[in-house]
């Protein structure tokens, strides 16, 4: 007799387990030096953690006078350098309170003026639509969510016409691989075609790299097509995007290849007038 397979989580199911997940990590992540180092560092009058490129592209941008939200803020720590580098008011919106409570830590060290909101990125309260001139994504959002149409969407109703969506991301072609150093070259263990979600039990402790019986979290495979042209369909105009091979997260290992691969990206749009 055969057994009938698991059906699928369904998109909200992937979320809410998701949203638990990180909650759950919140714990590991404070006690670790990197959340001590972004105590002390706050502290220090315009102290940003951002990293030589963001920081030329968001200057380029223009960051002076500009409302800023951060979609899938984490710990806000992004958000936070944003305004120390000029930012009129910034936003972190994410779904996990617990890291949420970090960013207003990070923010009360260093008395830095950030509002924090937790939702879901597909349903931020209507009040604050066409308000922001610039949204930010930064590095490991897209993996979180199913449905990537609805996040272009929510970004898109929150920023005024002409306002910027700039995205600094891993690159998808990442899913193809550990990403822990195994020693060697990177050699790929998924199709970077895979269609459904990769669940995992072993936590979300990414700055440790250490496993702990966890929340089941669920990770999506993106191409890289499809967030050009989840962007593009969204009715944003593209206007800047590069592939680097540089590591922005937890990749350090694979640069300096041989056979070097992308390792993160800017893609930027524009929301029409």
């Amino acid at each position: 007799m055969s057994l009938t397979p698991p059906k699928p989580p369904t998109n909200d199911e992937i979320v809410a387990a998701n949203r638990d997940s990180w909650n759950e990590a919140a714990g590991h992540h404070r006690e670790h030096d990197q959340y001590k180092a972004l105590l002390k560092g706050f502290a220090e009058p315009g102290f940003s953690m951002l990293d030589d490129v963001m920081t030329e592209r968001l200057k380029t941008i223009g960051l002076e006078g500009k409302t800023v939200a951060q979609l899938c803020c984490n710990n806000g720590r992004e958000a936070l350098s944003i305004k120390n580098l000029g930012a009129a008011g910034v936003t972190g919106f994410d779904f996990a309170e617990e890291f949420l409570a970090q960013g207003r830590e990070l923010a009360a060290a260093g008395g830095i003026a950030a509002d924090f909101v937790q939702t879901d990125i597909n349903a931020i309260p209507a009040d604050y639509d066409g308000r922001f001139d610039l949204a930010v994504v930064t590095i490991g959002v897209f993996g979180w969510q199913p449905d990537l149409a609805a996040f272009f969407a929510s970004a898109r109703r929150i920023l005024k016409p002409g306002g910027r969506l700039f995205i600094y991301e891993d690159h998808p072609i990442l899913n193809m691989y550990d990403d822990r150093d195994t020693g060697g070259p990177p050699q790929p263990d998924e199709s970077y075609f895979r269609s459904e979600p990769y669940r995992s039990d072993n936590g979300l402790d990414y700055w440790a790299q250490q496993d702990y019986a966890a929340r089941p979290n669920y990770w999506i495979f993106h191409k890289m097509s499809d967030v050009i042209m989840g962007l593009v369909r969204a009715g944003f105009a593209i206007e800047d995007f590069e592939e680097f091979p540089h590591n922005i997260g937890t990749r350090a290992h694979m640069e300096n290849q041989p056979h070097q691969l992308p390792l993160s990206y800017v893609l930027v749009g524009r929301k029409a007038a």
